[in-house]
């Protein structure tokens, strides 16, 4: 009786390299560097005595991969977030990436948060802003005005669609400048839903508030409505380039 012999097939196995790739049309190269620009989570930190905006996170891979890549690179991201004194140093695309502004100061979401668009030089593309990712504050360390400031915030991106809120998992937490990602995180639904409803009445709240104020004022209120709310958490990223998980 013969006997079968199982052996990885060519399938089956992570293809790490494609020496080829660069006998390739150069329109089929092009539209693979584009297919290799993901979208991203970029960290921005500003901070008020440098009045510089400062990041943990990479660059994208394939602005370093070669010039051909680089050109197709730079027709997507851009350099932003430079202030009054320093240029702009992080590249970004308010379209395909998503904007991380963690609670990193004393005084958890102070005023430069919420007053983090006026800190900015050329501040118009945050009005493309697609998703947005802030801290969950803990109800025992939260700071009267953190709720306001959030909410103010959240209002100065007029097309957001979604909210990357972020829990903190002891287990699994990173360092400050640690490369991360946003993962499902190992909650009880139960606690999941809690932190969900306490971050949207807490928006409710502030907006009533805006409300009462503007009418005192005398001033037009315009309502803006909370967009989809995903809760996640940050893990330390796993060691593979953006580029080994596409070619």
């Amino acid at each position: 009786m013969e006997r079968s012999i199982n052996t990885p097939t060519t399938a089956s196995k992570r293809l790490t390299s494609f020496h080829l790739f660069p006998t390739l049309l150069p329109e089929l190269r092009i539209l693979i560097w584009r297919y290799a620009c993901t979208s991203r989570v970029v960290e921005v930190r500003y901070d008020p005595a440098l009045d510089r905006c400062l990041s943990s996170s990479q660059p994208p891979a394939i602005l370093h991969a070669n010039h051909e890549s680089r050109i197709e690179a730079l027709r997507i991201y851009n350099l932003c977030f430079a202030t009054k004194k320093s240029q702009s140093r992080i590249y970004f695309n308010p379209y395909l990436d998503t904007l991380y502004l963690p609670r990193h100061r004393a005084m958890g979401y102070d005023e430069t948060l919420r007053d983090f668009r006026s800190f900015l030089q050329l501040p118009e593309f945050l009005d493309e802003v697609k998703t947005l990712a802030i801290d969950h504050v803990d109800v025992e360390v939260k700071r009267p005005w953190e709720p306001y400031n959030k909410a103010t915030l959240l209002r100065s991106f007029p097309n957001l669609e979604l909210v990357r809120l972020i829990v903190k998992e002891k287990a699994r937490a990173c360092g400050l400048d640690e490369e991360f990602e946003l993962v499902e995180p190992k909650l009880s639904p139960e606690e999941v839903l809690r932190i969900w409803v306490d971050f949207k009445q807490s928006f409710v709240r502030e907006e009533r508030t805006l409300e009462e104020i503007s009418r005192g004022m005398e001033k037009e209120y315009v309502g803006w409505s909370l967009p989809t709310v995903l809760v996640q958490t940050k893990v330390k990223k796993e060691a593979a380039t953006q580029m080994e998980k596409i070619i």
